[in-house]
Order: structure tokens, then C-alpha cells, then sequence
């Protein structure tokens, strides 16, 4: 490839790069990788009981379908098969009860199987509650109790981790450094803000201006070929 060639792809490489970083702009939860400017915006409120956005500096802990762990700044959660999953599908990790080891999250396997888990939410605590229905057999009056399923987990990092970018909404640990756990409202974590989601943590004027730019630098390149293109020409017509 020659140096005209060279540097076209560059220039299209560049504009990849620059779309990338707008489409990360748009996605919930998104963090700030290298090179792109972060943004604070506040959580945008949403109807939807197992939406919930994190305190500011904390992550949501889940796990991947490799069965290795990474965090996540979008709390748009949903239950699938029993399970708390997030957006992509992984597993909210939490705790099932005080001092219980970090697993995933999921509702009672005989209430889901009796079909009596109704009203399912999380709490500014964390807590993955629901309702269900108990038949008492001494006055065969049915009573409604609420249950706590368990708490989703929350981590830290020191200030200047460098987090490693799995994808769009995801992070590994950076390496060599363990997370700070804990549960909202406890252990030094703020509490959740129920029915909402968090922003994208990319700026999107900044994004949109580094695309703006690529694609000028893009034109001047290819307007400096042509203009060489037609030097050469006239070059060549005179020498005939």
C-alpha cells in the first residue's frame, strides 16, 4: 500500500474510532475509556422496579458467561429463569444473607415453581424483594408477606484505578487490585436510587466532535491527494 493509501486508512480508522466512542455516549452505564471525556450526568428516572442506579464511585458486581467476574455502572436489571441478570444477560452477584459468600442473585426455586413470586423489586438498600401469597391452614385465610431473596453487592476501587474495558457497559479489575465489597447503605456505600438508570459516563458533545473532526480531516486529506493528482497531470501534459 502506498503512502497515499497509507494514510486514507488511517483516516478512516480514525472515524471508526470516533463513532465508536458516540455510540458509547448513547449506552447506559457506559464508562470512560482512554481518550474520551467523562460525563456526570444524573441517573435518568424509570418505572421500572428492578432499575436501580448506583452511588457515585460504586460499580455492580455480575458474572460473565465465562464464569469470571466484571462490573458495571448500568443497574437495568431483570429476572431470567429466577435469576437477576443485567442488560447483557450476566449474573447480579450479591448476598443471600449476612456473612453468605458473594453468589448470584435468584428468587426461591419453589415460589417461582408454584408460580407465587409477584411484585419483584430492589430496594435503596439492595434488596431483592418480592411478594407471595401463604395459605394459613387454621383459619384458611391467605395472607401476603413480602421476602428478601438476597442484597446485590457493590464495589470500589482505589482513586486512579485504570479499569479494563470489556465492552461498552462492562470493566475487568485493573491488575493487581481488589475491589472494596460491600452492600448499599452499608460498609461505606451510599444506598441505590431505586427506579432509575444511570447515563452513559461518556460525554456526547465531545464525542460528536472528535467525529466532526475526523471526517474534516478525512476531506482535506482526500481534496491534498486530488490537488497532487492534477499537479502530476499537468506534469505529465507538458512533457508530451
Amino acid at each position: 500500500m502506498n503512502g497515499v493509501g497509507i494514510d486514507t486508512a488511517r483516516a478512516f480508522e480514525r472515524i471508526e474510532e470516533a463513532k465508536e466512542r458516540v455510540g458509547r455516549a448513547f449506552t447506559p452505564g457506559a464508562a470512560a475509556q482512554s481518550g474520551d471525556r467523562a460525563s456526570h450526568a444524573a441517573a435518568r428516572r424509570t418505572l421500572d422496579p428492578l432499575s436501580v442506579a448506583a452511588p457515585e464511585g460504586a460499580l455492580f458486581v455480575v458474572q460473565t458467561r465465562d464464569g469470571s467476574t466484571a462490573y458495571t455502572h448500568d443497574g437495568a436489571f431483570s429476572l431470567h429463569d429466577g435469576a437477576l441478570v443485567d442488560a447483557k444477560g450476566d449474573a447480579v452477584l450479591g448476598y443471600a444473607r449476612a456473612g453468605a459468600p458473594l453468589q448470584p442473585l435468584r428468587v426461591d426455586s419453589v415460589d417461582r415453581a408454584m408460580q407465587e413470586v409477584r411484585d419483584v423489586r430492589l430496594d435503596a438498600d439492595g434488596a431483592l424483594r418480592y411478594d407471595r401469597d401463604i395459605f394459613d391452614p387454621r383459619d384458611g385465610r391467605t395472607q401476603r408477606e413480602s421476602v428478601v431473596a438476597g442484597r446485590v453487592a457493590l464495589a470500589r476501587f482505589p482513586a486512579g484505578s485504570r479499569m479494563r474495558a470489556l465492552d461498552a457497559r462492562h470493566e475487568r479489575a485493573p491488575e493487581n487490585v481488589t475491589a472494596h465489597l460491600g452492600m448499599p447503605g452499608e460498609h461505606g456505600f451510599a444506598a441505590l436510587t431505586p427506579h432509575a438508570r444511570a447515563r452513559s459516563g461518556v460525554a456526547l458533545d465531545a464525542s460528536l466532535s472528535r467525529l466532526q473532526d475526523a471526517y474534516l480531516q478525512l476531506e482535506a486529506l482526500l481534496a491534498a491527494h486530488k490537488a497532487q493528482g492534477s499537479v502530476a497531470k499537468t506534469a505529465m501534459d507538458l512533457l508530451k
